[in-house]
């Protein structure tokens, strides 16, 4: 029997241990569901139930723009009159989201291979967090014939750095693991840093906490640098997501000292001049290309007011 699409947003809204590639296709997921579950019932409540799962994901997965763009492609579609009658939404739904993932599996595949082309014979890679973006990097690396290492950090708070490593381990690549603290001593020994990313502006990058002082770390020790980003996590900073609030801080200390306040958060904001390019499906990008691309983005007006 299949999943309902409340268990699938449930998923979704609760992952905080998934690369953004791999929450993109939850998603899709729970729409598909949802478009199903409802495709009997009234036009009106299949409309207002996908606006109310697009606004619980966008809130609980913040800054990953990959979802935005999916979002958009759903209401721009609905806004253009996809049908008067509830079957015939529901069917565009579906076929929006199975189109949206294939769209994104071809983007990521072509990422893979111009990012394979930036890992050496008997080089060491340095990541960060628990991105599928990169790992289909270095498995395209390893279909290629080429031996190299991975160095990674542990990623906390979730510490998903650990899942990353066990990924790495079924693939037959020799791993070496940080505490974040330490990630220096990788970083210094590094032939390349590849980061993923969560979303990306025309300024700035958005991924995993510790990700801003492993570029500053590459840049003083001079190890290129790199963002793999596919242009489905491109968006206008004007909506990019706010000040991230602070994250349960249980997950960092169970029970401190009263005096002691813990911050916890997710998410580093990265300046794109970090980086010697962007990876992406056409290819690797200057921070000035990333920009004309984005600022040629149209979004629905209705998402737009639901991001603001």
């Amino acid at each position: 029997m299949a999943e309902s699409y409340l268990t699938l947003l449930e998923d979704v809204k609760n992952d905080r241990r998934s690369g953004a590639w791999v929450i993109a296709r939850k998603t899709v997921r729970c729409l598909d569901a949802l478009a199903k579950e409802k495709a009997s019932g009234d036009l009106k409540e299949l409309a207002g139930e996908v606006e109310r799962a697009a606004a619980e994901i966008l809130k609980s997965q913040p800054g990953m723009a990959q979802l935005v763009h999916f979002f958009n492609a759903i209401f721009t579609m609905i806004e253009e009159g996809a049908g008067t009658d509830t079957l015939s939404v529901s069917r565009k739904i579906s076929g929006e989201a199975k189109r949206f993932e294939e769209l994104s599996k071809n983007a990521v595949a072509k990422v893979a291979e111009y990012g394979s082309e930036l890992v050496e014979e008997d080089s060491l890679v340095l990541i960060h967090s628990n991105s599928s973006t990169i790992l289909e990097i270095l498995k395209k690396t390893l279909e290629k014939g080429r031996i190299f290492q991975v160095m990674l950090s542990e990623s906390r708070p979730i510490g998903e750095g650990r899942a990353c490593a066990e990924e790495l381990a079924k693939l037959g690549i020799q791993s070496t693991y940080y505490v974040d603290a330490a990630i220096s001593k990788g970083v210094e020994c590094a032939d390349v840093v590849l980061l993923g990313a969560d979303s990306l502006s025309e300024t700035t990058l958005i991924n995993k906490v510790g990700s801003r002082a492993i570029c500053l770390l590459a840049r003083e020790a001079v190890v290129p640098c790199y963002a793999a980003c596919e242009s489905s996590k491109f968006i206008p900073a004007k909506l990019s997501p706010k000040k991230e609030p602070p994250r349960d801080p249980s997950e960092v200390w169970d029970s401190p000292p009263d005096e002691t306040t813990i911050e916890n958060y997710y998410f580093d904001e990265v300046a794109l001049d970090l980086f010697d390019g962007i990876i992406t499906e056409e290819g690797v990008l200057t921070p000035e290309e990333i920009g004309g691309r984005i600022r040629s983005q149209n979004l629905s007006r209705k998402l737009i007011k639901m991001l603001k």
